[in-house]
């Protein structure tokens, strides 16, 4: 999460009202309402806002991280003491009344605001805020993006990973790992190669870990990748131009075959096959609905496609959220043309399709958020209509709605 300064969005935000909240306000809260809407009650009675636009002052109410927790700590307390709940009842509870009525404690989805400061912004300023979250995200970014290529000691992943040592997530574990492990295959540039040293040696623990790293390196250096397939049937490594695609009509199987082996499996299995370097990811998408092939194995295969440097990495794309009308179940997916994604997706399905919301996204995050909902998955990319996906695909519905 990037975050900003309460000074750094009035310095570039006209107009905007700064107020403290007294430390005895919290002491003096009332049990008979939300705290969030005692927070604006107390603004406008006590002359602290304008009365005019009243109505819009949820919606333009802004608090830093610090001041966000207490009041959440305040309104968790009042609904314990009222309603007599806890547990996940209470903290399901305190997500709708935050959803309905709590200020924002962040600017669009990925901007969080530090301090304890109220920040009220002027219908006229809203744009005026948004360009300068969109900036600030961005400036951040290249920061980072700047700062992982200035540790990039070299030019295998190897070399890359070790400066990693000092992160503090798996990719940092993974580094650490490297650099103790005997015979790391160190001038290799071929994930399956270096996934199948980790097999070998026993530390099938750290293939998780090195899946992630490696989409970040070659996210950074795709020029750096050698580019090879591997044959699903005898594990050879095949050059791109002589690799196949395949997929069986009769178990609906995916393969990726060698010249042998794919005239191998046609002597026993009816086979339809095309060259791996034909095959794009709206491709699988648009293949796996015509023929109702196994959506969990084209994601595999387009995740192989992309770790063997063969299917470039989305760096910036848009996340959809799609309803079925008739089962009402929803769909998480990625792309980078949304009106022909859509297209395809009605032609495939027989009930109608709802865009329920959108959000600027990466394959990285779309991937996260499949993980965040894996207990509600269907199949694929279909999920179950549960409360917790519905809310939120509401917040993401609502910032979205702010910032357009």
């Amino acid at each position: 999460m990037i975050k900003c300064s309460p000074a750094e969005i009035i310095k570039e935000v006209p107009g905007i009202q700064t107020l403290t909240l007294p430390s005895y306000w919290f002491a003096e809260v009332k049990n008979d309402k939300p705290v969030f809407l005692s927070l604006y009650d107390w603004m406008l009675e006590n002359g602290r806002v304008p009365q005019g636009n009243k109505e819009t002052l949820h919606n333009r109410t802004y608090v830093g991280a610090v001041l966000y927790r207490k009041l959440c700590a305040a309104e968790k307390k009042r609904l314990k003491k009222k309603y007599r709940i806890k547990g996940d009842e209470l903290e399901d509870a305190l997500t709708w009344v935050d959803m309905d009525s709590g200020p924002k404690n962040r600017v669009g989805f990925d901007l969080a605001i530090s301090g304890d400061l109220i920040l009220v912004i002027p219908e006229p300023s809203k744009e005026a805020l948004n360009k300068f979250a969109i900036s600030k995200i961005r400036k951040e970014r290249e920061r980072i993006i700047r700062k992982c290529r200035n540790n990039a000691a070299g030019a295998t992943f190897y070399q890359w990973l070790l400066p990693q040592v000092e992160r503090p997530d798996i990719i940092g574990d993974l580094a650490r790992d490297a650099s103790e492990i005997k015979n790391f295959p160190q001038d290799s540039n071929q994930y399956e190669e270096i996934k199948s040293h980790l097999y070998s040696i026993g530390y099938s623990i750290a293939v998780e870990s090195l899946k992630e790293a490696w989409l970040e390196y070659i996210q950074q250096y795709p020029e750096r990748v050698q580019k090879y397939a591997w044959c699903s049937e005898c594990s050879s490594r095949i050059n791109i131009e002589d690799a196949f695609f395949a997929y069986s009509l009769g178990s609906s199987e995916l393969f990726v075959f060698d010249p042998e082996c794919l005239n191998e499996y046609k002597r026993f299995d009816e086979i339809v096959s095309i060259p791996l370097s034909d095959v794009t990811p709206d491709y699988l998408e648009e293949l796996a609905e015509r023929e109702e092939l196994s959506e969990t194995a084209t994601e595999e295969l387009l995740e192989k496609l992309k770790l063997w440097g063969i299917t470039p990495l989305l760096t910036e794309g848009t996340i959809y959220f799609v309803k079925s009308e008739k089962t009402h179940e929803i769909k998480i997916g990625l792309t980078a043309q949304l009106e022909k994604r859509l297209s395809s997706l009605q032609t495939a399905n027989p009930s109608k399709l709802k865009l329920l919301a959108t959000m600027p996204g990466t394959y990285e995050y779309e991937n996260a958020l499949h993980q965040r909902f894996a207990k509600f998955r269907l199949n694929g990319e279909w999920f179950e209509p549960h409360p917790d996906l519905l809310a939120f695909i509401s917040v993401i519905k609502r910032v979205t709605d702010d910032i357009y």
